[in-house]
């Protein structure tokens, strides 16, 4: 099996918050129906508000599956990201396995983030 998936998008730039319910609702179910038929080990996410759905997803997998190995999360913030997280940086915070920064001052405001450098200098 390939080792990447495409995923519907929670919302686009410029759209309305109005129409964003119904785009994130349609992304979360398109996330839990992936995430339990594919049950991957490692689930990598990185910054748009996409990945917090298949986040969400992992987390009912990980709650719901007894008697199989755990789903991690590893969240890697946008290098754009200076002073604070980005939304989906602390949505997932708290539940990411592996939360990584690209700026070394980041870590005083977030003890459990990793820090290894910019992935792109």
């Amino acid at each position: 099996m390939g080792d990447a998936r495409l995923l519907c998008g929670a919302a686009q730039v410029g759209q309305s918050w109005l129409t964003t319910v119904g785009t994130t609702v349609v992304a979360s179910l398109h996330a839990i129906w992936l995430v339990f038929r594919e049950r991957p080990d490692v689930v990598l996410c990185n910054g748009p508000g996409t990945c917090v759905p298949i986040a969400g997803a992992v987390v009912l997998l990980n709650t719901l599956a007894i008697g199989r190995s755990k789903t991690r999360i590893v969240y890697i913030e946008s290098v754009a990201r200076v002073e604070s997280l980005s939304l989906s940086g602390k949505i997932l915070y708290p539940i990411a396995d592996a939360f990584y920064v690209q700026w070394e001052k980041l870590l005083h405001r977030y003890p459990r983030a990793l820090y290894v450098g910019r992935i792109f200098e």
